[in-house]
């Protein structure tokens, strides 16, 4: 991805995420300098920030996409919010129905001994932070 040449995090994310949303509006405050990240976490980054933008897009139909950055220490804290149709985390479609999405953006973020925590409900969008740590890749 030439995505990862970018020396600056906002617009490489813009770069990643914008072919892949339709007409939805995204705006991204990501506060964090690229040269604080390894190419294999801002990969990672990447990776978790497009699949939950498409999914906000693709399954919420969400009009406006909010990505969000910070790096505290080697806590590295992203929340992909938008103003879609929702879901119950508890019950939302998996690997069993073709979903794959949700487990793949969970399992990088393990990777990175981190965490995904999804805050959504029918009719009001979605917010999903992901926790990564940093120094441990």
């Amino acid at each position: 991805n030439n995505a990862l040449e970018e020396s600056d995090a906002a617009l490489a994310i813009r770069r990643t995420v914008e072919p892949h949303i339709g007409d939805a509006e995204l705006s991204v405050n990501f506060e964090v300098s690229r040269r604080k990240l390894t190419d294999n976490a801002f990969h990672a980054v990447l990776c978790i920030v497009r699949e939950l933008a498409v999914n906000a897009s693709l399954h919420g139909t969400a009009r406006h996409i909010s990505v969000r950055g910070r790096l505290e220490g080697d806590i590295l804290t992203i929340e992909v919010k938008d103003d879609g149709i929702g879901f119950d985390p508890l019950h939302h479609p998996g690997v069993g129905e073709g979903h794959f999405g949700l487990l793949g953006v969970s399992e990088r973020a393990e990777s990175f001994k981190g965490q995904v925590d999804i805050i959504s409900s029918p009719g009001l969008g979605a917010t999903v932070c992901v926790t990564l740590h940093t120094r441990s890749t």
